[in-house]
């Protein structure tokens, strides 16, 4: 199809370009630096499709009906693995929304449905998640066993989600972390693990 020959060409020239300019910028810094030689690192050409992922994803959710137009649900993506949370009214919107981000979005490798059934969050609440997040994030920096680069955190009505390209030992050490912060409900890991077998 000629637009998904346009996004994939968008793809690659967003890689080049990313590349060029930060080594315009720092001079010296090899090609392989900037596109990730850590193994847990993802290239400019794979956050350009996450993002990707994530637009389209929250509009095919958006597309699939009235009721989940009308819904809390947030997408985030991480090398192609979907993580999906937010609040539903019922079951039923839940499976509804994992099957139009399966059967309408290319790229997608494995998705990760953490959506809830119950009454929409609130503005505090989700005030709270930010600050929370934050919170979470500054203690994986701070961590001496945890490279925080390779950690995306994501929180909801108190859960923290930890996502990325991570060894089983820097997972669990990752959820250790936050789960020390205070005001974490609960940690659930949906990471990649590089040592996975």
């Amino acid at each position: 199809m000629p637009f998904v020959r346009i996004v994939d060409s968008l793809g690659a020239a967003w890689t080049l370009l990313r590349g060029l300019c930060l080594g315009l910028m720092l001079g010296t810094v090899s090609c392989a630096t900037i596109t990730g030689s850590d193994p847990g690192a993802r290239t400019p050409g794979v956050i350009f499709d996450d993002q990707g992922i994530e637009w389209a994803a929250g509009g095919a959710i958006r597309d699939a009906s009235e009721a989940l137009r009308d819904s809390q649900i947030r997408v985030t993506s991480f090398n192609g693995v979907v993580l999906l949370t937010g609040l539903v009214a019922e079951e039923s919107l839940k499976r509804a929304a994992q099957q139009a981000v399966e059967e309408n979005v290319r790229k997608v490798r494995r998705i990760h449905n953490e959506i809830e059934v119950g009454p929409p969050v609130t503005t505090v609440s989700r005030i709270n998640d930010r600050w929370l997040g934050t919170k979470v994030k500054t203690s994986l920096v701070a961590s001496e066993e945890v490279d925080a680069d390779r950690v995306h955190v994501v929180t909801r009505d108190g859960v923290v989600y930890l996502m990325g390209l991570v060894s089983r030992v820097e997972g669990d050490s990752a959820a250790d972390v936050a789960r020390s912060v205070v005001g974490v409900q609960k940690v659930v890991k949906a990471f990649e693990y590089l040592d996975a077998g």
